[in-house]
């Protein structure tokens, strides 16, 4: 397995690290991984979910869909409880 070295760590991260692992019962290295996989796997679903979206919208014919102010007033108080 590759090994990366973390140099300049601020000492309140470190302290968060540390706090956390102890609380998992993980080693700092184990915590370290574990909080870059989480972060990984976030912005992987977060980049899939975009996609999906743009897709969604290149599907959808839009053009010449326009509310007046008073229109989009109206929709957007019908959205709130």
């Amino acid at each position: 397995m590759p090994n990366i070295t973390i140099r300049d760590i601020p000492n309140v991260l470190y302290q968060d690290i540390k706090h956390f692992a102890k609380k998992d019962h993980r080693s700092i290295n184990s915590e370290i991984i574990h909080g870059i996989f989480e972060y990984i796997s976030r912005k992987k679903s977060a980049t899939t979910v975009i996609e999906e979206i743009k897709k969604i919208h290149a599907d959808i014919d839009v053009k010449g869909f326009e509310l007046s102010p008073k229109e989009m007033k109206k929709v957007i108080e019908q959205g709130r409880p």
